[in-house]
């Protein structure tokens, strides 16, 4: 997932840079998403932490517990719709690879597509890119 948001997003000549397992500073705490892309200058001035207004999208991948699943659905979507991050995407593994894509909207996130595995989806914003959330994942042994 991070090769293909690293590529679109120099494709789209977006100064931002596409991290993984960074601190993002909320109103009311601190998460750590799956993936984050901030803008370049956060990236430059702190590799390891950024505030939230940095943050362009969020991508969480939903962990297989129980506990995970509800973390990554339910409590960290409201936090980071407060923070006002604009793009949530969150990447489903069960039962099939499944990229929900978010927006913010009136204070909270909006379904804009749901991306299946096995076809190929368009995803327009916060910059242009296609994919297939089966390619995403590693095929089970």
């Amino acid at each position: 997932m991070w090769g293909l948001l690293d590529s679109a997003v120099q494709a789209a000549g977006v100064s931002a840079e596409v991290l993984e397992a960074v601190h993002v500073v909320l109103p009311d705490g601190l998460f750590i998403p799956d993936i984050v892309v901030v803008e370049a200058a956060a990236a430059a001035e702190n590799p390891v932490t950024c505030d939230a207004e940095a943050v362009l999208l969020v991508v969480e991948i939903v962990s297989p517990s129980s506990s995970g699943r509800r973390t990554d659905r339910l409590l960290k979507p409201p936090y980071y719709a407060e923070a006002n991050i604009e793009h949530l995407w969150r990447l489903e593994l069960e039962p099939v690879p499944t990229l929900i894509v978010s927006e913010l909207r009136d204070g909270r996130y909006v379904e804009r597509l749901v991306a299946e595995a096995g076809r190929e989806t368009a995803v327009e914003s916060p910059f242009p890119l296609k994919l297939d959330p089966g390619t995403l994942v590693a095929p089970r042994r």
